[in-house]
C-alpha cells in the first residue's frame, strides 16, 4: 500500500496591521483669485506650463506607487507614457488619456496612473485647459542611467506641454527572507512566522498602489495560503470575496513569490490583516476620482486556481 502523504499543518498567524498615510491632495484654496489676462494665464485663458508643473510633479510619487508592484511581474518594464489632461476652469481634472500608444509592458499600469492625475487640482483660471505631461519609467533592476527627456509630439491647438524632469525609478517588490534549506519534519507556526515580514511588505506595496485610486481605502480581510512541502505558495485567496478587486488581484498575484521554510507536509496558512489609512500632514480634500473600470487593473490576473 502506498503511504498517504502527511496532512498539511493548519496555521493561523497573529493579526497584521498595515497602516499607510493618505496621499496628500494638491488642492488649491477655492478663495484664490483668478489671474487677470496676461498675469499667469495661458494663451487661451487657461493654466500655464509654469503653474501646472509644480502640481504635476507631485504626481510622481503616486505614480511610483503604481509602478512598483507592477514591476514584480515585469521587472524590465520601462518606457514613456505621455498623458493629455482636460482641466476644468475650477482646476479639477475632467478627463485623462494617453497620446500615442504606451509601451505594451506599461499599458496595464495606465489606469492607476490616470487615477493619480485625476486626484490633482490646478489653480483656478476661469477657462478650460488642455495639458500634456510625460512619465518616463525605469526599473531599478536595469543598470542604465536616467532616460533622456522624451520627445513630445507636435502640440494640438491650445495644448500646453509641460515637461517632467524626473524619471520614475522603482525596484520591484521581492521577498527578502531566505529560509534554511533544511527540510523540517512538520511545518510549525514558528516557521511560518519567519515569513511575516515579507507578507507585510507585499501587502504594503499593494496597499500603496490601491490608495492612489481610493484615498480612504481601509478594512479587514483574511489571506489564506496553500504552501507546498517545497515552501512554494501554490494557491491563495482573500476573504471576503467582495474585498477591493484591485487589491485582491495584486496580492494574490504577487504572493506566489513568497518562499516559506521547506517541510515534509506543507501548510495551510491563514493571516488576518487590517488595513488602516492615516491622515497625511497638511492633506486636503481633492475631487473624488471616477470609478475604475471593472476591466482595468494594477496587475494581470493569474490563470491558476485562486
Amino acid at each position: 500500500m502506498v503511504p498517504r502523504p502527511p496532512e498539511r499543518s493548519v496555521i493561523t498567524l497573529n493579526n497584521l496591521r498595515v497602516a499607510r498615510p493618505a496621499y496628500a491632495a494638491n488642492a488649491q484654496a477655492p478663495s484664490l483669485p483668478i489671474p487677470r489676462r496676461g498675469r499667469g494665464r495661458g494663451p487661451t485663458g487657461g493654466v500655464t506650463a509654469e503653474a501646472a508643473q509644480p502640481v504635476l510633479m507631485t504626481t510622481n510619487d503616486l505614480v511610483r506607487a503604481c509602478y512598483r508592484p507592477f514591476l514584480a511581474l515585469s521587472p524590465q518594464a520601462a518606457g514613456t507614457v505621455i498623458t493629455l489632461m482636460r482641466i476644468n476652469p475650477d482646476g479639477g481634472v475632467s478627463d485623462v488619456e494617453t497620446i500615442g500608444s504606451p509601451d505594451p509592458s506599461l499599458s496595464l499600469m495606465v489606469p492607476c496612473l490616470f487615477s493619480a492625475l485625476r486626484s490633482r487640482r490646478f489653480p483656478q483660471m476661469g477657462a478650460p485647459s488642455l495639458v500634456s505631461f510625460p512619465f518616463t519609467f525605469r526599473s531599478g533592476e536595469v543598470g542604465a542611467s536616467n532616460a533622456p527627456a522624451p520627445e513630445m509630439p507636435r502640440a494640438r491647438p491650445g495644448e500646453v506641454q509641460v515637461m517632467n524632469p524626473e524619471t520614475i525609478v522603482a525596484r520591484p517588490w521581492r521577498p527578502t527572507i531566505t529560509p534554511s534549506s533544511t527540510i523540517a519534519p512538520t511545518h510549525t507556526r514558528e516557521l511560518a512566522e519567519q515569513i511575516v515580514p515579507d507578507i507585510t511588505s507585499l501587502i504594503d506595496a499593494c496597499y500603496g498602489a490601491v490608495l492612489v485610486d481610493r484615498r480612504d481605502f481601509a478594512g479587514d480581510f483574511t489571506l489564506r495560503l496553500v504552501v507546498e512541502p517545497s515552501g512554494r505558495v501554490t494557491q491563495s485567496e482573500i476573504t471576503p470575496p467582495t474585498f477591493d478587486p484591485l487589491f485582491r488581484q495584486c496580492v494574490t498575484t504577487l504572493d506566489q513569490q513568497l518562499v516559506f521554510h521547506p517541510s515534509a507536509n506543507g501548510a495551510n496558512i491563514g493571516v488576518q490583516v487590517s488595513l488602516v489609512v492615516t491622515e497625511s500632514p497638511g492633506s486636503t480634500e481633492a475631487p473624488a476620482a471616477p470609478a475604475t473600470s471593472p476591466t482595468s487593473g494594477l496587475l494581470p490576473l493569474s490563470a491558476g486556481p485562486r
